[in-house]
C-alpha cells in the first residue's frame, strides 16, 4: 500500500521549504530514482506513477509524467505524443471498471512543479470537495456550486 499524504501535508511542507515552483534545477520529477517504489509503468517516454499527495485521499490519484523536463503540453515531442496512447490504455488498465477523469494545468499559476504531467483521478469527489480542491490550484470560483439542479 502506498502512504498517501494530503493536499494540507503537502501545503504545509512546501510552506516551509518553498517559495517558488520547482523547475528544471530541482525538479522532482526528473529525479525518478527516489520515486521508484511508487512508479507503476515506464516506457520509453513516459512514466505512471502514484501522486503521493492525493487530491482523493488515496492510492487511486495517479500521474503520468515525460521523463524530459517539459513545461507545456505544446512542448512534447512527437514521439512522446504518440506514446500517449500506451499511457491512456495503461491508466485504464490501472482503473478496471472504475470510472476516472484526467486533467492537466498548461498555466504556470498555483502550479508547484513546472514539469508537465498529467493527473488521472477515480470519480468520486463530491461537490463541496471538488470546489475547495479547484480553488486550492487558483481557479476563481465564488458561486457556490449547486449540483442538485
Amino acid at each position: 500500500m502506498v502512504k498517501i499524504g494530503t493536499r494540507e501535508e503537502l501545503h504545509k511542507k512546501l510552506e516551509k521549504i518553498w517559495k517558488k515552483i520547482y523547475g528544471k534545477d530541482d525538479c522532482p520529477f526528473c529525479d525518478i530514482v527516489w520515486q521508484k517504489e511508487h512508479i507503476l509503468w515506464k516506457g520509453n517516454f513516459w512514466y505512471i506513477l502514484h501522486n503521493l499527495y492525493s487530491y482523493s485521499w488515496n492510492d487511486k490519484h495517479i500521474m503520468a509524467v515525460p521523463y524530459e523536463h517539459k513545461i507545456y503540453s505544446t512542448d512534447l515531442m512527437i514521439q512522446e505524443i504518440q506514446e500517449l496512447e500506451i499511457v491512456y490504455k495503461k491508466v485504464k488498465e490501472f482503473f478496471w471498471e472504475e470510472n476516472y477523469f484526467s486533467f492537466t494545468r498548461e498555466t504556470m499559476a498555483n502550479r508547484s512543479v513546472e514539469h508537465f504531467h498529467i493527473h488521472f483521478l477515480v470519480w468520486k469527489l463530491q461537490g463541496k470537495y471538488l470546489r475547495k480542491m479547484l480553488q486550492n490550484q487558483g481557479f476563481p470560483i465564488v458561486e457556490n456550486l449547486d449540483l442538485k439542479k
